[in-house]
C-alpha cells in the first residue's frame, strides 16, 4: 500500500507540480519582459505593470493553496539595466498529503532581462503637404512622447528631417529628449519630398555610433512620411561657368513637374534653364546651369530624361538601396505612413516588413505601420492614430532591446 501511495504521489502530485511550474515560468517571464519594456516610465510604474502582468498570466485554480507571489527587482550590470523577477506558487497535494509535512508543495521560478543600449534615428517628413493634412500637428505631438519611452542617459537618439532638402536637426547623442522636442516644435513644413536624403543622413548618424566591447547595441531607424519619395540628388557637369554642381531634383506630393532645388536650404529654382543667371522656360526641365539634358539612372545605368515618372522611380529605387544598406549593417528599419498618399507596398519594402512582396528573412525584420485617417489640420483622430502608431513602434523597439 505504501508503495502504491508513493507511486501515485509521483505520478499525480509531482505531475501537478510540473504543470504549475510551467505556468509559473510563463508568468515570471512575462513579468520580467513587461518590467523591462516599461522601465522608461520609472521603477515604481514598471514594478506595478510587471506584477499585473504576472497575475494576468498565472491562472489561479483550486489547486493553489495561496495566491502566487512575484518579486520584481531592478539593478545594473556592466552599464546595462537588469530586471529580475522571482515567482512562488504553493499547491495542495492529493496523495502526498497523506504523509505528514507534505500537504502542500512549493515551486519557484525566476527570470532576468538585460536591456541593451539603443542608437536610433527618427526621420521626419516636413514637406508642405504636412501643413494641410493634419500631419504637422500630429507629428509635433507624437515625437516628444515617443522619445520619452527611451532612456535619456543610456540611449542615443537623433532627429533627421526632409522636404526639398534633408537636414540632421539633432545629432545622435545622449540627453536627446529636450533637443528633439525643441527641434520638432520649431520645424517648418514646406517643400518637396526628398525622403532619400533623410534615409542617407540616417545612415550617417547610425554609422557614427560604434559599440564598445561586449555592448548589446541595437540600431534602429524610424522613417515617417505622408507621401511618395520623388526627389533625388546628383552632380551635373554644367557647361556654364558654374561647372560641376550638386542639385536636388524631383517634385512635390502633387503635380507632374520636375523642379531643381538647392541641397543646402531647399530653395526651388523651378523647372528652368539658367544661362548667365537669366532664367528662361525650357521645352523640357533641365538643371538651371545649362548643358545637361538627362540624368544617369541608378536602376540600370542608362541616361533618362527629366520626367516625374523617371525621377520618382529612381528615388524609390535609391531609397530601397539605402534601406538595404542599413539592414546589411544590422539596423532595424521601421516605417510610418500618414494619410492615404504613401504607398503601403513601398513602405513595407523600406521596413522589410513580412508583408512586403520583397521580404528578405535573412535581413533584420522591421514593420510598416499606418495612420490613414489624416486629411485635415487639427484632426483629433489623426493625432490619436499617430500616437498609437509611435507607441506600437516603441514597444517593438523596447522588445528588441531586451534579452
Amino acid at each position: 500500500m505504501v508503495g502504491l501511495l508513493l507511486c501515485s504521489a509521483m505520478a499525480v502530485d509531482v505531475g501537478f507540480a510540473y504543470v504549475t511550474k510551467a505556468k509559473l515560468v510563463k508568468a515570471v517571464d512575462a513579468a520580467c519582459l513587461i518590467g523591462m519594456t516599461t522601465l522608461s516610465q520609472g521603477q515604481t510604474a514598471a514594478q506595478t505593470l510587471a506584477t499585473n502582468s504576472f497575475t494576468a498570466n498565472y491562472a489561479v485554480t483550486p489547486l493553489d493553496s495561496v495566491p502566487p507571489a512575484v518579486t520584481v527587482s531592478f539593478s545594473t550590470s556592466s552599464g546595462q539595466e537588469v530586471v529580475g523577477a522571482t515567482g512562488t506558487a504553493t499547491i495542495h497535494t492529493i496523495f502526498m498529503g497523506l504523509l505528514p509535512g507534505f500537504q502542500t508543495l512549493t515551486v519557484n521560478a525566476s527570470a532576468q532581462a538585460l536591456r541593451g543600449t539603443l542608437a536610433m534615428t527618427i526621420v521626419v517628413d516636413r514637406s508642405g503637404s504636412m501643413a494641410s493634412n493634419g500631419g504637422q500637428q500630429a507629428i509635433t505631438a507624437a515625437v516628444p512622447t515617443f522619445v520619452n519611452y527611451f532612456n535619456n542617459t543610456v540611449d542615443e537618439v537623433s532627429l533627421v528631417s526632409f522636404a526639398s532638402n534633408a537636414t540632421a536637426d539633432v545629432a545622435i547623442a545622449h540627453q536627446f529628449q529636450t533637443p528633439i522636442t525643441n527641434a520638432i516644435n520649431t520645424m517648418s513644413f514646406t517643400g518637396g519630398t526628398f525622403g532619400l536624403g533623410g534615409l542617407t543622413l540616417a545612415k550617417a548618424q547610425e554609422d557614427s555610433v560604434i559599440p564598445t566591447q561586449g555592448e548589446n547595441l541595437v540600431k534602429v531607424v524610424v522613417y515617417f512620411t505622408d507621401g511618395l519619395v520623388n526627389e533625388i540628388q546628383d552632380t551635373f557637369n554644367c557647361t556654364t561657368q558654374w561647372g560641376a554642381t550638386l542639385y536636388n531634383y524631383g517634385g512635390y506630393d502633387t503635380g507632374s513637374s520636375v523642379d531643381f532645388f538647392v541641397p543646402s536650404n531647399g530653395t526651388d529654382w523651378g523647372g528652368l534653364v539658367s544661362y548667365n543667371h537669366q532664367n528662361v522656360p525650357p521645352h523640357t526641365p533641365t538643371p538651371p546651369c545649362g548643358g545637361v539634358t538627362t540624368f544617369t539612372s541608378q536602376i540600370d545605368g542608362s541616361q533618362k530624361s527629366f520626367t516625374r515618372a523617371n525621377v520618382t522611380a529612381d528615388a524609390q529605387y535609391r531609397s530601397l538601396q539605402t534601406a538595404n544598406a542599413l539592414r546589411a549593417e544590422g539596423v532595424y528599419v521601421y516605417s510610418i505612413g500618414l494619410g492615404s498618399d504613401p504607398s503601403q507596398t513601398f513602405l513595407q519594402e523600406i521596413a522589410n516588413d513580412p508583408a512586403s512582396p520583397t521580404y528578405n528573412s535573412s535581413q533584420p525584420t522591421g514593420e510598416a505601420v499606418f495612420a490613414p485617417d489624416c486629411s485635415s489640420p487639427n484632426s483629433a483622430v489623426c493625432n490619436q492614430e499617430l500616437q498609437q502608431v509611435f507607441q506600437t513602434i516603441a514597444a517593438k523597439v523596447l522588445l528588441r532591446l531586451t534579452q
